[in-house]
């Protein structure tokens, strides 16, 4: 074959294999006609699976972070859950905690009660019992109080008030054990435990006199605070006169179950402990914060 027919067959075939590569639609590179068919399919084929497996993965992972997700909230909300556990357990763990707690309810029932036999006086007596058991050997406390000095540059008036109030809160803890003896049938001298039960109440009454008087001339305390306080104060002298039945047809028993009530709830919320003191007592230390999914 001449040359040049022999470089126009060349050219034919080339064209015809362009065209055909072209024709298929793809980015043809091959010489040879059936390789160049081979790698159109086979690119094709490939492509498919490629992308069914894009979707698969991408599916598993969208499913997979969902999952993490979930997983990462779960546990987050355990935590918090432990931490609010762990913080009520520090609350509770204090005896004055529980004794306001009870006192509550005590005031409560006596607010339901009105003084009438039933079941609300029933509670009210148990828990008033109960609260006696819990305050022994508190007197203790105000004992210390009131031999310890006081600091320099004090104000007389209020170190005189201080004073009575320790004296005489800590008389009323210790006679209110003799109390609780003679309801539990300890102390057999039922006369005997009557005057000693007038005389701690009268020594309570005088002991929230002073607190009430104290709490007045804070200076420290910030205006909510000082207002609560006071607000607190008055209350429990209001249900110290109406314990000494001063003046029973004013102050009746659902007049004192309600202020006594109020009063409990403060001191219980006064008493609850502050976060990061929580965080310091508790092995929860330490909650990292949740970003929910968008």
């Amino acid at each position: 074959m001449p040359t040049s027919e022999k470089s126009d067959s060349h050219h034919h075939k080339h064209r015809h294999g362009h065209g055909h590569g072209h024709g298929h639609g793809t980015h043809a590179h091959g010489t040879h006609h059936g390789h160049h068919i081979f790698h159109l399919h086979g690119h094709g084929t490939h492509h498919g699976h490629r992308g069914h497996s894009q979707s698969h993965h991408h599916g598993h992972g969208h499913g997979s972070t969902h999952k993490g997700r979930l997983a990462q909230h779960t546990l987050h909300t355990l935590e918090v859950a432990r931490f609010d556990v762990a913080v009520l357990a520090l609350y509770f763990n204090r005896a004055e905690a529980r004794d306001k707690f009870c006192r509550a309810i005590q005031y409560f029932c006596k607010f339901i009660s009105n003084g009438q036999p039933g079941i609300a006086q029933d509670v009210e007596k148990s828990s008033s019992l109960a609260r006696k058991a819990f305050r022994i050997f508190k007197f203790v406390n105000d004992l210390y109080a009131f031999l310890t000095p006081p600091p320099e540059r004090a104000n007389l008036f209020m170190i005189i008030l201080g004073k009575v109030k320790n004296l005489t809160q800590g008389t009323f803890l210790f006679l209110d054990q003799f109390v609780w003896a003679a309801k539990t049938g300890l102390y057999k001298d039922k006369k005997r435990a009557e005057q000693i039960g007038k005389i701690s109440l009268y020594s309570w009454f005088i002991s929230c006199v002073a607190n009430t008087i104290m709490e007045i001339r804070r200076l420290e305390l910030a205006y909510r605070d000082k207002v609560i306080t006071v607000i607190k104060a008055s209350m429990d002298l209001v249900v110290g006169v109406g314990l000494l039945k001063v003046t029973p047809k004013i102050i009746t028993p659902r007049v004192m179950g309600v202020l006594g009530l109020l009063s409990s709830l403060i001191s219980c919320y006064k008493l609850l402990p502050k976060v990061e003191e929580a965080k310091k007592k508790t092995p929860i230390y330490r909650i990292e914060a949740y970003e929910s999914p968008q």
